[in-house]
């Protein structure tokens, strides 16, 4: 039972580097024999000392948009309304810049689908040139916003 504890203390703790692992585990063996000791608990506070908050570290990617949305709605709150409107033109902005990262995915899309039009008569495969380009601007699309919106509530939250 022991063993089957120590496993689960192993699991929380996948953040650490193994040796660090092996070491926290060794230290709580003997906590770990008793079977009021709650692992996820334990595991928080190894982190705690440690100085790594782990509530951040299993956050998923759809939790990580929906903070940073909510951190940008949170920064328009109490601002006057000249900071208001600083804020809207630079909105403005990110969003004209992420617009623009699109062109150079168009010109490749269409160079290479005028190719692939040259090269075979097989329309699927321009279909599935057209929508891999499409999936991989919408990545990057999402990836450059997310990092643009945090860089601006760093920016607005500190002031």
């Amino acid at each position: 039972m022991k063993e089957e504890r120590k496993k689960k203390l192993a699991r929380e703790l996948k953040y650490l580097l193994k040796e660090e692992r092996d070491k926290e585990l060794f230290k709580y063996e003997q906590k770990l024999a008793d079977e009021n000791v709650n692992i996820k608990e334990l595991a928080h506070e190894i982190y705690r000392q440690r100085g790594i908050d782990d509530q951040k570290l299993n956050k998923n990617f759809f939790n990580n948009i929906m903070d940073t949305l909510n951190d940008l709605s949170k920064s328009f709150k109490n601002k006057d309304s000249k900071m208001r409107n600083r804020m809207i033109l630079e909105l403005i902005y990110i969003v004209l810049i992420l617009a623009l990262i699109k062109l150079p995915f168009d010109l490749i899309r269409d160079i290479g689908y005028d190719y692939l039009k040259i090269l075979t008569t097989n329309h699927v495969i321009e279909v599935l040139w057209n929508l891999g380009f499409l999936a991989l601007y919408t990545i990057t699309f999402i990836c450059a916003f997310i990092l643009f919106i945090k860089n601006f509530n760093k920016k607005y939250n500190s002031n």
